[in-house]
């Protein structure tokens, strides 16, 4: 009986770990696809599982992510005392509500209580770890910071940046209603391109209309072709030769 009861409690936690994997997996793909990010570059050998726990630790510049974000956000909320009390608000019943969870699971497990659903634990042991990960990046300083500056050192390099506070004070505005966000797609980040009719265009009318759609032709600081360029530049090329060849 026991038996029983002990493997239907790990397929359902099993069940659980499986759906939210799966939740994960439908949101990389989308997000793979509409960064317009080459579907194959994600793709990596069965064989890292082997190693699971060190293949999921942070990439040293990806903590910049973890930490500057969130400081950053916090300074930019300081100039509305509305919004700037909910921020604090939000800190402290977060670092409360991290502490308790923690505190429960930490006592639970040092009495060795067989009533443990392994799988959910870790989960939100993760959960947690990013939360703490925020939270202490919140309370981070730097001497020689203040209300006009904020330092923040760039993970992953031996550089840091300063912020002038007075200046991006006067860079923000707070609108007094939300906007509409949507998630970005793969033809947000592509190149528009106009097609040319060719029906009854001379070649030099062809050339003349291509440059008007090409536009200002744009280099970056390599002085190489900007993408957006070279691709037109390329695309009305290509159906130049066509139009020659027929």
């Amino acid at each position: 009986m026991l038996k029983k009861t002990a493997t239907q409690s790990l397929k359902a936690s099993t069940d659980k770990l499986k759906e939210r994997i799966l939740g994960m997996v439908k949101s990389t793909d989308e997000l793979v696809k509409a960064t317009g990010m080459p579907v194959g570059s994600a793709n990596a050998p069965e064989s890292i599982l082997e190693n699971l726990i060190k293949e999921c630790d942070d990439h040293v510049f990806w903590l910049n992510f973890k930490k500057a974000a969130p400081m950053l956000f916090c300074a930019l909320m300081e100039n509305n005392a509305n919004i700037k009390q909910v921020r604090d608000m939000s800190f402290m019943e977060e670092l409360l509500k991290v502490k308790s969870l923690i505190g429960l699971m930490a006592s639970k497990l040092e009495k060795g209580d067989a009533n443990i659903d392994i799988i959910e634990y870790s989960m939100a042991t993760s959960m947690l770890e990013n939360k703490l990960s925020v939270l202490k990046a919140l309370n981070t300083t730097v001497e020689g910071d203040s209300d006009e500056k904020m330092t923040l050192n760039i993970q992953g390099t031996n550089k840091a940046i300063v912020i002038d506070l007075v200046k991006l004070k006067d860079a923000i505005t707070f609108l007094d209603n939300s906007v509409e966000e949507k998630d970005a797609s793969a033809e947000d980040f592509m190149t528009k391109i106009t097609e040319i009719d060719m029906t009854g265009l001379t070649e030099e009318q062809f050339v003349d209309k291509a440059c008007e759609l090409i536009g200002e032709v744009k280099k970056n600081d390599n002085k190489t072709l900007h993408k957006d360029t070279f691709i037109r530049i390329f695309k009305y090329t290509g159906d130049f030769a066509k139009m020659r060849s027929q």
